[in-house]
């Protein structure tokens, strides 16, 4: 039973109570910015309190005396709606909240019937300014004010602000208006309704509601109170201040959604929070798109309650969930808030609805076996919101109609609307009959009807007069005729409810639309008619050359012509004009409608581009937001031509985890429960993630589940397309690619000003990242050291990056065994080993690429003085091929396999590699080897080690050297090559170099040829070798490097059969 003895409170005065005697009491967990990589941060009832006054006193500065104005809000979802709305409560001023899906002669009609004189532009949005000029161009003559409101962290500024008073009782203002928000425009336009102190009061009232012995509130926030709460929704919609209010009456904290789709990806993250929630209300479309993906199905089994309401949910969803979670609908609407409902005994029943006994209402007959709800006025206006908007009313009839169940008494299911509302899927509602009438206007048009209940989109069916009919007509010529009028009628539609030309049809002759007696359209009973022509709009054949927003023609199929094509498509249909090659679709603003259009688009010109080898893609709404750049979707649609390449249309669709390897998909699930564990997990940059050795590192990388977040900064903007071609080509984790949470691919350029990033990019990795790894450098043995400055510059500017770190991050930079390799030099070596420290530069080898890496080694070691234990370099030794032979292949670019291909060419092999000492790393294993140490090195917390005020180094090279002479023999069975001195094998390779019949194949067939004057300097090396180098550190943190044996016979195998593609005729 409830209690009865809870005054009505002001919601201004339970803040500013809170603020006071909690002020570090939570009332929400806000993202730090509106993009999907957002972080959290908690508003305190403190900081909404200042946040309510700073907005207060700008408001009453702006409106210099002026009373009982009414101040219209558009702006980005954010808690900002949240302090101007309390801002206005405390001023004494009344806020309206406008949709921002509205037509623009809504917007007019609701400016003008609620005398609105102040437009507040709280936008961020390229697409929701555009909305916004558009307001205020056409409310230009009704005398429209606008202002502008400050960012969010400005408001939402944790410094003090003077208390702006509101000492008024409950008593005196209880039907003082407040707000004004607005119906979905059920007869037309949509109609203001006006919100009262008293009607918000019922929200706190509900707590003392009774219920019958032995039975809950179904409200999720009376059952869940004190625990964190989600919310994904507009703050303009009645359930967005619902949540907002009740999360003050009854003290429950809220995570707030970012302001963009909340795909699966997004929700995952979301449940990943430092402290994630643990119920939450959602549109019924938003449930099926999260429950119909593993990801999102995995997050929503983190909460412990869920309810949904505003729309039908599909019964397998339902029944599904309800097995798992405890699911219930709630009730209500921006007339009536909440219809107190009891939560259901049988999880069975998560779709009917049982009233709460207390709470006046009754079930009154509609015929067909249908019933509507109705309510009453009471005595007390307590708990009925409608009757505080609307005083005059006797009775509230609902216009919602129910079944009742065919066995359990009290138990009702939802069938609809008494009148022509129409409820799409995602839980959105129009009226549909003026833009009809509008169409009849046409001399062609009978009638029409628009359909689309329990739909994502509305469908149009036209009844000609069929009887005027040009001879010569058809569908088509009768739909360009029509287009102009549908235009106009789609200006009387919100921007959910839009008639598109690939979801109108016509009707047939011999059936007949269903009418009323007075002639009016029987709109269920004509549904069901035609319910075979309208599901087929929805599931359309394909038709080649129909391309739904193709500007007139089949595009170019070039890369450039696609991205053209791309760029046009996505400006056409988001309607604005300058679309950048990069830019998120998301930022335009695009609705979810407009990228069901983008995604039939690109199906529809993916199929007529795809030759009929190529398996078909899936451009469903989830496939557009993982692409969700111009670049990306143009990227996508390329491959489908049979040109392209990457791993995301090889088997016709992404790549689904159950497909993946058997190791990937274990490390995947750690890595899912470790987000959970971990709160945080660990943030990688990595530069030159696309080169051999970046591949493999960012796939060891991929292993390890702590590593939560991976940021690759590469010059090229095509970076995660060429990423995916090289892990497929070396058989890599490439189904973590599609982790869009997880990996992140910035195009960047490391010399520029912040990288090349944006400030707030740059920001981001400043402020998110644990540890960068520096592993992109220009490979080229011929350029002097001046040739390098652009690496040395960008190697100093991501050093400021860390050094600007406020995560205290590490730097890890990959060096190279060459800046200590000239043991040749007077100068070189008086121990047995090359030391794990840093050398002077008489070690240094006679060549600017082993001269820029000891300049980089050098500047990390400056660096070091100033951050203690926080740098390494790693120097890396000569690479091999990977240690198994289905994880690729040694590059046909080094120098020993240009060897080999020569030696077989010439049936030579050297009997030496001159200086070179076989101490060679597989190139899986050396990155496997420099990702221990950095995950090992990670979890050494610098603040309690002793100060290491120098860069600490790791040898990346075999600890085992092997003699050539147990290597040449297998060698050269492979290539069937006779073994010579060196030096007569490079005079070999000379003369027939010299020969001036060599034809051009055969020289293709001599790789080394290019490696001249490299091997050449091994003949004269002949005589000494550099000692080995120590890798006692690096042993100490890698396992992979303790447990690397020496090169051996099997291993020199693997790497032959390598190459076996590139060189067939190796015996091998």
């Amino acid at each position: 039973m409830g209690s009865n003895d809870l005054a009505p409170r002001l919601l201004t005065q339970l803040v500013d109570q809170q603020a006071k005697s909690q002020p570090d009491r939570l009332y929400c967990v806000h993202p730090t910015s509106q993009d999907a990589e957002c972080e959290w941060r908690p508003i305190t009832y403190q900081h909404l309190s200042y946040a309510v006054d700073r907005v207060a006193w700008w408001i009453e500065e702006k409106l210099q005396g002026k009373e009982r104005q009414v101040l219209a809000y558009i702006g980005t979802n954010d808690l900002r709606y949240c302090a101007f709305a309390l801002a206005c409560m405390k001023t004494g001023h009344v806020g309206l909240l406008l949709s921002t899906r509205n037509s623009q002669p809504a917007f007019r009609h609701l400016i003008s019937e609620t005398r609105c004189s102040v437009l507040v532009d709280g936008s961020e949005r390229a697409q929701l300014q555009k909305i916004i000029d558009e307001v205020d161009d056409n409310c230009s003559d009704l005398g429209l004010e606008r202002w502008q409101m400050a960012p969010f962290w400005d408001i939402f500024a944790p410094s003090p602000v003077p208390e702006y008073p509101h000492q008024e009782s409950y008593g005196d203002v209880e039907d003082y208006p407040t707000l004004i928000i607005h119906s979905s425009g059920t007869t037309g336009m949509p109609k203001p309704i006006t919100l009262t102190h008293g009607y918000l009061a019922t929200v706190d009232q509900m707590q003392t509601l009774p219920v019958p012995p032995g039975r809950e509130s179904a409200m999720g926030a009376l059952r869940n109170r004190g625990k964190m709460r989600f919310f994904h929704g507009p703050m303009f919609h009645i359930m967005g201040w619902y949540c907002l209010a009740e999360c003050i009456f009854y003290e429950t904290p809220f995570l707030m959604a970012p302001d963009r789709p909340l795909t699966p990806e997004l929700f995952s993250r979301i449940m990943s929070a430092p402290v994630p929630p643990r119920w939450g209300l959602f549109s019924p479309f938003i449930l099926q798109n999260l429950w119909s993906s593993e990801q999102g199905r995995l997050a929503l089994l983190q909460l412990q309650d869920v309810n949904y309401g505003g729309a039908f949910l599909a019964s397998a969803t339902g029944d599904a969930i309800s097995t798992q979670l405890r699911l219930q609908a709630l009730m209500g609407s921006s007339e009536t808030l909440y219809t107190p409902t009891l939560l259901c005994q049988d999880p069975a029943d998560w779709d009917f609805f049982e009233w709460n006994p207390f709470f006046d209402h009754r079930m009154e007959e509609a015929g067909e076996g249908l019933w509507q709800l109705v309510l009453p006025r009471p005595p007390s206006r307590r708990y009925h919101g409608v009757f505080h908007s609307f005083p005059h009313l006797t009775e509230y009839r609902t216009g919602d109609l129910f079944e009742p169940h065919p066995s359990k008494p009290d138990l009702w299911r939802a069938k609809g609307r008494a009148d022509d509302v129409i409820v799409l899927s995602n839980g959105e509602k129009l009226n549909p009959v003026d833009a009809e009438r509008h169409l009849e206007i046409h001399p062609l048009v009978h009638r029409a009807a628009i359909f689309g209940q329990e739909r994502f989109q509305v469908a149009l069916l036209v009844e000609p007069e069929w009887d005027s009919l040009p001879e010569s007509w058809t569908q088509e010529s009768l739909l360009d005729d029509l287009a102009p009028t549908l235009h106009e009628a789609n200006g009387l539609l919100p921007a959910h409810g839009q008639v598109h030309r690939t979801h109108v049809t016509l009707a047939l002759p011999d059936r007949p639309f269903a009418l009323t007696p007075k002639g009016t359209l029987r709109r269920r009973e004509t549904s069901q008619r035609y319910q075979d022509v309208i599901d087929a709009l929805y599931n359309p054949a394909p038709e080649p050359g129909n391309a739904v927003e193709d500007p007139n023609a089949l595009p170019d199929a070039s890369h450039e012509g696609l991205q053209l094509w791309v760029q046009r498509l996505v400006a056409k249909i988001s309607g604005v004009s300058a679309v950048g090659l990069n830019t998120d679709i998301v930022n335009l603003g695009v609705d979810s409608l407009q990228v069901v259009r983008l995604s039939q688009a690109l199906q529809e010109t993916s199929n007529q581009i795809r030759p009929p080898h190529q398996p078909a893609f899936s451009w469903t709404s989830a496939a557009v937001y993982d692409h969700a750049t111009v670049r990306r979707l143009a990227e996508a649609l390329y491959k489908q031509t049979g040109q392209g390449s990457g791993a995301d249309t090889a088997k016709g669709q992404t790549p689904s985890p159950a497909n993946w390897p058997r190791e990937h998909m274990l490390t995947r699930a750690v890595w899912q429960q470790a987000q959970e564990l971990q709160l945080r997990g660990k943030t990688v940059l990595l530069t030159g993630s696309t080169g051999e050795l970046g591949s493999y590192l960012l796939h060891e990388l991929l292993q390890d589940p702590t590593v939560m977040r991976i940021y690759c900064l590469n010059r090229s903007a095509d970076a995660q397309a060429r990423q995916l071609v090289q892990f497929q080509e070396k058989r890599l984790a490439d189904g973590w690619l599609q982790e869009t949470s997880r990996v992140h691919f910035w195009q960047a350029d490391l010399s520029q000003e912040n990288l090349g990033l944006t400030s707030d990019a740059y920001r981001h990795l400043r402020e998110r990242v644990d540890v960068a790894v520096h592993n992109a450098w220009m490979v080229n043995f011929n350029l002097p050291l001046s040739s390098f400055e652009t690496q040395l510059e960008g190697t100093r500017r991501l050093l400021a990056l860390i050094e600007g770190s406020t995560r205290q991050a590490a730097f890890h930079f990959v060096s190279s065994i060459s800046a200590v390799s000239n043991c040749g030099s007077d100068a070189a070596i008086t121990a047995s080993h090359i030391t794990e420290t840093l050398h002077d530069s008489s070690l240094v080898l006679h060549q600017g690429y082993a001269e820029s890496k000891f300049a980089a080694e050098v500047l990390c070691d400056l660096f070091a003085q100033e951050r203690p234990n926080t740098i390494a370099v790693h120097r890396v030794g000569q690479l091999a091929g990977p240690s198994h032979a289905e994880a690729g292949m040694w590059t046909s670019r080094d120098w020993f396999p240009a060897l080999i291909k020569t030696s077989h060419t010439m049936g030579e092999l050297p009997d030496s590699l001159g200086s070179i000492p076989v101490d060679w790393v597989p190139i899986d294993i050396a990155a496997r080897s420099i990702s221990q140490i950095i995950l090992a090195r990670c979890d050494i917390d610098p603040l309690c080690s002793a100060p290491a005020r120098r860069a600490e180094v790791y040898h990346i090279v075999n600890p085992h050297t092997s003699p050539w002479d147990s290597l040449v023999q297998v060698a050269s069975r492979a290539c069937n090559a006779k073994i010579t001195p060196l030096r007569d094998w490079v005079q070999s390779l000379e003369r027939r170099l010299s020969d001036p019949n060599m034809e051009q194949t055969t020289l293709q067939d001599l790789p080394a040829a290019s490696l001249m004057d490299f091997f050449a300097a091994l003949a004269n090396s002949q005589g000494w070798v550099r000692p080995p180098a120590d890798t006692s550190n690096a042993q100490k943190y890698s396992a992979a490097l303790r447990g690397l044996g020496p090169v051996d016979a099997p291993l020199m195998e693997v790497w032959l059969r390598q190459w076996k593609g590139w060189i067939p005729a190796l015996h091998i």
